[in-house]
């Protein structure tokens, strides 16, 4: 891709990861939900100019493993397919996390700034099957630049509250999973990327203008 007004070498990008819980408890209206709401994304921040110009989406699917698709910008972003089959492995997903802004996101370089901080969108609505902490903790432990900022939204009546506030402070429960309010979700997240994309270069990228979802059946739970 070439920016209009500058190379791609020397853009400085937005990174965005869509942790996706796609587990068997997703099957049926959920997970139709999420696939239109990932085509939703796609659509919306396609058609904005801005973030065609910074914005590069990365997903990892949960389920019987963590399913990694690598960083791409969104104008070559193709929405993957999510099935509801399989666990909730979180630590997989996290490594997953950790080893994409590792190996995937630019640093600072003598006179050239790196990527700016990662977005991380989690949604899940299980208990996590694996040992998640090692690798949160090599999330917590990055420097400042690579820190990504986590927003997660949990959902149904099975979520693991306690989980999703050792991640982060960022915390929406979601009680009653209904297709209209996923929908109304992915709408909110897509907002507040190209919101985020449009203030670049006066802030550090790291979501602190996104606002709260004011969407009925979404409650804020900061840890």
């Amino acid at each position: 891709m070439t920016s209009g007004f500058m190379s791609d070498a020397n853009l400085r990008r937005l990174p965005v990861f869509l942790l996706l819980d796609s587990s068997a408890s997703m099957q049926g209206d959920p997970i139709i939900a999420v696939n239109e709401g990932l085509n939703t994304l796609y659509r919306e921040l396609g058609n904005n100019p801005r973030a065609i110009e910074t914005v590069w989406i990365g997903v990892i699917i949960i389920s019987e493993q963590a399913a990694k698709y690598p960083l791409v910008p969104i104008d070559q972003f193709r929405p993957p397919f999510l099935k509801a089959e399989g666990n909730t492995p979180m630590g997989a997903a996290f490594r997953a996390l950790a080893d994409s802004i590792e190996q995937e996101l630019r640093p600072n370089q003598q006179g050239i700034k790196g990527d700016y901080v990662p977005l991380v969108f989690l949604l899940t609505d299980g208990e996590p099957t694996d040992d998640y902490r090692p690798q949160l903790q090599r999330l917590k432990a990055m420097k400042a630049q690579q820190m990504p900022t986590i927003i997660a939204l949990g959902c149904g009546q099975n979520v693991s509250l306690p989980m999703l506030r050792e991640v982060t402070d960022h915390v929406y429960l979601m009680r009653d999973i209904t297709p209209e309010t996923l929908r109304s979700y992915f709408k909110w997240v897509s907002g507040s990327i190209a919101r985020v994309s449009r203030t670049l270069g006066t802030t550090s990228g790291d979501g602190s203008l996104l606002s709260p979802p004011n969407i009925p059946g979404i409650e804020y739970h900061p840890s």
